[in-house]
């Protein structure tokens, strides 16, 4: 009987991840809304957090989905990423 005592545990600990994942999303949102930055850190954490979401076959809340679905584009089209970096090899004759 740890941390770990049943699945009401683990979902309340899940319930806290959608939560705060939901509440960064919306700051990440808001910050490209007024062309703020946005922090790799705020990415990162985003990420981790879909990938628990992910393991623990749950459902990403649709804030993180979006989020991270427009990520995705701009930093496809920016060339500005790792990514990019790792796909730099396949296009090293342009």
């Amino acid at each position: 009987m740890g941390n770990r005592d049943g699945a009401g545990a683990s979902s309340a600990r899940i319930a806290e991840v959608q939560r705060l994942a939901t509440a960064l999303a919306a700051r990440v949102r808001y910050a490209q809304l007024v062309q703020r930055p946005v922090y790799e850190e705020q990415i990162n954490a985003l990420v981790g957090a879909a990938r628990l979401l992910d393991e623990e076959k749950v459902p990403w809340p649709p804030m993180v989905e979006e989020v991270l679905m427009e990520l995705a584009k701009s930093l496809d089209g920016s060339g500005a990423t790792e990514d990019a970096e790792a796909a730099a090899p396949a296009g090293e004759g342009s």
